[in-house]
């Protein structure tokens, strides 16, 4: 009994791991789009999956098309990260791996003083066995 629950605790250790590790060079990419390539072929709308849903200040786009066309409206943007934090997901509640990642940050826009924000992104894998958003919301944090 307890080698076994060892050995499980030792599983659910690495997988936390991997998660964390997976969430930290999500996040960089990420970012490193939304500031510099938001637009075109090889912008950030290929981060998510074709039916994915972003949530931004309230504002629902789904698909990538709509996707798109909602971060595309944004000013340019400069972000600078405060943490990042990842968990995964029970199979059971996607059919498939899954991980949820937790962002904090400043985000400055052209013509817009710097926020404070939250985003919170649910990661699925793919067919092709890469991660990509099927959720995003993002959340400016102190304003209501």
């Amino acid at each position: 009994w307890y080698q076994r629950r060892v050995r499980e605790s030792m599983s659910k250790a690495a997988e936390i791991v991997t998660c964390n590790e997976t969430a930290d060079a999500f996040q960089k990419l990420y970012y490193e789009k939304l500031d510099k390539q938001r637009h075109g072929t090889h912008g950030l709308v290929n981060l998510y999956m074709p039916e994915a849903i972003l949530t931004w200040n309230g504002n629902t786009a789904k698909g990538k098309t709509g996707i798109a066309e909602l971060l595309g409206n944004l000013p340019m943007s400069t972000c600078n990260i405060h943490s990042v934090d990842a968990q995964p997901i029970n199979e059971k509640a996607f059919n498939n791996k899954a991980i949820m990642v937790a962002v904090t940050g400043n985000i400055k826009y052209a013509g817009i003083s710097e926020k404070e924000f939250a985003q919170t992104f649910i990661l699925q894998k793919t067919d092709s066995a890469t991660m990509k958003i099927s959720y995003d919301c993002f959340r400016f944090m102190n304003e209501f």
